[in-house]
């Protein structure tokens, strides 16, 4: 059955400003674009659009879907400001399973920094528990989870990995990369019906923020590969829950996810890249710089030896694959720049450099000569930039997020939110490429990207990186036919009210999948 959509302001994003009166789409595909009088008589069905805004439905490059899902059914500390609030939350907080997972604890939220210890949790509960960071690099343990793990104050420090300890030599809890990764591999309680139930609440929230498209690494979080692997082809694709998926497969899981050779669903569920990490984060100062964080001699944490992650490298490329790789600091993104020129993607591949957040000219330089994209978040630049510059110096931090410039050397940029980390909502990236603005504090305003840039990030350029430019990202005749209405005119509010837009109808596939 053929559709019309007519009678609104309908951007195709092929360039700024670009509009078409009407759209025909028929079998999941728009066929037509035009004049609503030339192509009514094609048409068996009509959606009059009553002046509202259409554009291409939006990508996020870089999330963690079923992170998503379980975070919208559990206890989430990444608004709390009150340390006694945040406590009395803890406290009350109990699941019918056998740990407590709670979600986003920020210090920087809090008075003095203040991070909770083993003690303090072990007063608040008796059953094991583990408190994720908002970085997903870290998180806090009581008691009870390492008794659980028959861990004690002995225990090794795993490569690219630690366990706190204070002056005296005893845990205080808190567990970093590696060693936080191994925790929360030992909370897992789920099967293939859990996640895909995590994955359904996950997609639908999306769909509600106009988004159709992810790209998401959640593959060895969750017990065996197949169980989240399995669940994603269970739920998703043209004739059940209507979303698109590439999924970014992690390094520990890599192989195994090649050699088991699934049977994928085009364009709804399809593998991508390996997923490699380099270092940690700013916020636990784990990630990996060229210089010592201020007033320390630290330089963060390197996750492999250049030789083992040259060893990755080839790994991928011997089975005709490119790499993702999480770099945050510059020394991170000068070994992974490294292996890269040492052995580059093969078969018209690029690689994906996530995160990119603390470069140099040099590094720049180098970037936009290789055959890579960058997955960007936006919103890291809003949530770092009020302290990060205290543990890197004003010199290094005008280095932050210079999206501006990689933007001029023609390097591709998707947009993402890296979500649960940040939140999902694509228009908080756009606002953010566009003003670099938080609470009235702008950072580096030559860095600004323009609105039509903005957009493209989550759309054309998003294409782009999973080799979908030909038929994802714009409102054209062979493109997908998936598309948004919106409650205003984007390309023209300004960029407070592009905050607050709500998405109306998500249309993917042809199908409205949501509908306000």
């Amino acid at each position: 059955m053929a559709t019309l959509y007519y009678n609104g302001t309908i951007y195709t994003m092929a360039a700024p400003n670009d509009t078409v009166e009407a759209v025909l789409i028929n079998d999941g595909l728009v066929t037509e674009t035009g004049s609503y009088e030339t192509l009514k008589a094609q048409a068996d069905h009509f959606v009059d659009l009553q002046g509202q805004t259409m554009m291409p439905a939006l990508t996020d490059v870089h999330q963690h879907l079923v992170m998503i899902g379980k975070k919208l059914d559990m206890l989430v500390l990444e608004d709390m400001t009150d340390i006694d609030e945040m406590k009395r939350e803890v406290k009350a907080f109990n699941t019918n399973r056998q740990w407590n997972n709670i979600f986003g604890y920020d210090e920087n939220n809090f008075e003095n920094q203040y991070k909770i210890n083993i003690k303090e949790l072990d007063e608040l509960t008796e059953k094991p528990t583990l408190i994720t960071r908002i970085c997903s690099h870290a998180g806090v343990v009581n008691s009870a989870a390492f008794e659980a793990l028959n861990i004690t104050k002995d225990v090794e420090n795993p490569e690219g990995g630690y366990f706190e300890r204070d002056e005296d030599g005893e845990l205080t809890g808190w567990v970093y990369d590696k060693a936080f990764e191994e925790m929360r591999a030992a909370t897992v309680e789920d099967t293939v019906e859990s996640i895909s139930e995590d994955i359904t609440r996950a997609v639908k929230y999306l769909q509600s923020l106009g988004i159709a498209n992810v790209h998401t690494e959640d593959l060895a979080y969750y017990g065996d590969f197949n169980v989240p692997l399995d669940a994603y082809l269970k739920t998703l694709g043209q004739d059940a829950l209507k979303f698109r998926v590439n999924l970014l497969t992690h390094e520990q899981v890599y192989e195994d996810v090649v050699q088991a050779d699934k049977k994928y669903k085009e364009n709804f569920v399809e593998r991508d890249a390996m997923k490699i990490f380099a270092d940690g984060a700013f916020g636990a100062k784990t990630a990996l710089v060229s210089e010592p964080y201020e007033g320390s001699n630290d330089e963060g944490l390197q996750i492999h030896s250049e030789e083992k992650l040259h060893e990755m490298v080839q790994t991928a490329r011997s089975h005709g694959d490119a790499i993702a790789v999480h770099m945050i600091g510059d020394r991170a993104i000068e070994m992974v720049l490294d292996a890269i020129e040492k052995y580059p993607p093969k078969n018209n591949k690029h690689d994906r450099l996530i995160h990119i957040s603390l470069l140099r000219p040099d590094l720049i330089d180098r970037i936009a000569k290789l055959p890579v994209v960058c997955d960007i978040q936006p919103t890291f630049l809003t949530s770092d930039m009020p302290w990060v510059e205290e543990y890197i110096g004003k010199a290094r931090a005008q280095y932050l997020y210079p999206f501006k410039t990689l933007h001029d050397k023609g390097i591709i940029m998707g947009g993402s939110s890296d979500a649960p980390i940040e939140k999902v909502n694509p228009f908080l990236g756009i606002h953010a490429l566009m003003t670099r603005e938080d609470n009235g504090a702008v950072y580096y305003p030559e860095q600004i990207i323009s609105r039509f840039d903005a957009f493209k990030m989550y759309t054309t350029e998003a294409a782009k990186i999973v080799y979908r430019e030909n038929v994802q990202g714009q409102i054209a005749a062979g493109y997908f036919a998936d598309f948004i209405v919106l409650d205003r005119d984007v390309m023209n509010v300004s960029p407070d009210e592009l905050k607050e837009t709500k998405v109306l109808k998500t249309v993917i596939d042809g199908e409205i999948v949501f509908e306000m």
